[in-house]
């Protein structure tokens, strides 16, 4: 009895390590994002981004994701920019911590200021590179970084720091 007791615990055991390892996951994060090109014309340094993100396993590497929130960019110009990213993409863990993520999807801009209210709809995509600071099984400290180029060269790059809970 104790026997069988015992092997099955440690069979639970080394399944449920995997699957905390390359498994599901949500992440939430503070962002800062520096704008470029065309954004950078009437945008300021975001330093209120905030984003979630949804992770599921694919592969022992390999790593699903949805993402979206919201980035405020600094007033400049009289001008006050705003977006809603919704993207889908992928993570490849390359070594221990370090990955490569690729996405792609929309950002809802709006823009406001003294005479004129717009809020135009753009595709894109993002190509970055991150590292994941495991804290425990459920937890884990996401950092990363990406460039993110927008139709209409409305882009900007970006970095992130967030707290990943798995499960």
């Amino acid at each position: 009895m104790f026997l069988l007791l015992g092997t099955m615990t440690f069979a639970q055991t080394q399944t449920k390590s995997d699957n905390y390892k390359y498994g599901n996951a949500v992440d939430v994060a503070y962002e800062v994002s520096f704008p470029m090109g065309n954004l950078n014309n009437g945008a300021g340094s975001s330093w209120a981004g905030t984003t979630v993100r949804y992770e599921f396993g694919m592969g022992k590497s390999w790593v699903g994701m949805i993402t979206s929130g919201y980035l405020s960019f600094a007033d400049k110009n009289g001008q006050s920019y705003g977006a809603v990213p919704l993207q889908i993409g992928t993570k490849l863990r390359f070594v221990a911590g370090w990955y490569g993520m690729v996405e792609t999807g929309f950002h809802f801009f709006s823009t406001s200021g003294p005479t004129a209210y717009s809020s135009p709809t753009e595709w894109g995509y993002s190509v970055g590179t991150g590292y994941e600071i495991p804290l425990s099984k459920l937890l884990s400290i996401d950092l990363s970084t990406k460039y993110q180029y927008n139709t209409d060269n409305l882009s900007y790059w970006n970095t992130r720091a967030g707290l990943m809970f798995k499960f």
